[in-house]
């Protein structure tokens, strides 16, 4: 039976990934550094799902069956990152994964932002022959980092806090995580080892940043040129379902809850 490890489950991405796969029946091994008791309430009784310590990750039984997603994508978009404990426990299973025989290995798909810095893992994910890296622009929705440009200003931060945090955030694009969770499983089947997801509609994430703030504060800053080029990595191009008016409204909806 097919195995899914998301490494990063109680962080934005990963979790609503975990809550996506376990809707459509699938088992799922999560696996994080911090916990959350309102998230482990949301999902815990799941029959599908296990919580498993990371110090194990590298002891789990995996198989060509079995897909591991990291979302490095959300540790980097918080200023406090992955640490260097949980860095080597990833490296440690990537060591173990590598032993194994190619017809039995599994599938491991790291998420990783646009516009970011690149990290020791992502390194050794970009530079394998069997492991593929998702390059992924600026994801929004209900429980969104905090912080994140939109929800520092959903929470009315001071305008300090949502200039910096504007000066953090990949400004070229913005998909709605429900958009690129309905894509996913296209996504991990292909066989490009560097893909790059992109919105089909045009000004995406400057739609969603018209409905949050006062347009001289975008008037003031220029878009993030892509790390990544169209070039270098294969484009997928997302669906864009939910329209920024509607993923804007349901994210300040969650906040108020």
């Amino acid at each position: 039976m097919d195995q899914t490890i998301i490494i990063g489950m109680y962080q934005f991405v990963g979790f609503h990934l975990t809550k996506h796969l376990l809707e459509l029946g699938h088992d799922v091994i999560g696996i994080d550094w911090e916990l959350n008791d309102e998230k482990e309430l949301e999902i815990g009784r799941n029959a599908n799902f296990t919580f498993v310590k990371p110090s194990s990750l590298s002891g789990i039984n995996v198989s060509n069956e079995t897909t591991i997603y990291i979302s490095l994508y959300d540790f980097n978009k918080r200023q406090v990152g992955l640490s260097m404990e949980a860095t080597e426990e990833i490296l440690l299973a990537f060591q173990n994964w590598g032993m194994i025989p190619n017809e039995k290995q599994p599938t491991v798909v790291l998420l990783y932002p646009l516009g970011a810095e690149k990290e020791k893992i992502h390194t050794i994910v970009e530079q394998s022959d069997w492991m593929k890296v998702i390059y992924l622009p600026t994801i929004y929705g209900p429980g969104q980092q905090e912080e994140s440009v939109f929800e520092v200003s959903i929470q009315k931060k001071s305008r300090l806090e949502i200039e910096k945090a504007l000066e953090r955030e990949y400004k070229k694009d913005a998909i709605f995580i429900d958009d690129l969770l309905a894509s996913f499983p296209e996504i991990t089947i292909l066989n490009e080892k560097k893909i790059t997801v992109r919105s089909k509609l045009k000004n995406q994430w400057s739609q969603c940043a018209k409905l949050l703030f006062h347009p001289e504060l975008l008037e003031e800053r220029k878009a993030n040129a892509e790390v990544v080029s169209a070039h270098q990595t294969y484009v997928f191009e997302i669906d864009n379902n939910t329209t920024p008016e509607e993923g804007i409204a349901l994210q300040i909806l969650h906040h108020n809850r």
